[in-house]
């Protein structure tokens, strides 16, 4: 009786013990510990078709910019965002990453039921590993929840201005 007693704390120990050390939580701090990036898809004005990506450092500086792409030119002076986040924003981003079991995400979690929308990825950054997962129209709750925080946390009037800026410069970049 004692004996099994023993094993089972044993067994209970190690599992308590592996459990703990597969936390991934040494994330980046030479850069953007996540990144999340949505784009919309479908016919637009040129103006409406440009990527977000909202990228929070460890210091909590949350940068919100846009890429050039195949259709899209910047040059070197495309408006970007930079709002300064408190430190329990930025560890909210991180319970979410955890909670939401981030790291057991398969990478494509596109919904082919739906023709157009957008797409939406999360990029995470450790000091050693990355994982990005995404796609178009995702609907996973879990997934969605990190996103929607992280793209909330540069919501209201200084969003509003940057968009109204990029949309701007996207036009005198791309007058055709």
């Amino acid at each position: 009786m004692k004996r099994t007693i023993k094993m089972n704390l044993a067994i209970l120990f190690l599992f308590m013990l592996m459990s703990g050390c597969s936390q991934k939580t040494n994330y980046e701090t030479d850069g953007p510990f996540i990144i999340v990036k949505t784009a919309p898809a479908g016919p637009d004005d040129v103006r409406n078709l440009f990527t977000e990506h909202y990228a929070i450092e460890e210091n909590g500086m949350l940068t919100l910019y846009t890429e050039a792409t195949n259709r899209i030119k910047l040059g070197n002076d495309a408006p970007v965002l930079k709002i300064k986040l408190s430190d329990k924003e930025v560890e909210k981003v991180k319970e979410l990453i955890r909670k939401n079991k981030f790291w057991n995400f398969k990478e494509d979690l596109s919904n082919l039921d739906v023709s157009d929308g957008y797409s939406l990825y999360i990029t995470v950054n450790l000091t050693d590993e990355s994982k990005t997962v995404g796609g178009w129209n995702p609907d996973k709750p879990e997934f969605t929840e990190i996103a929607n925080y992280v793209m909330n946390l540069a919501s209201g009037e200084k969003r509003r201005a940057w968009l109204k800026e990029i949309q701007n410069h996207i036009l005198k970049m791309n007058p055709d």
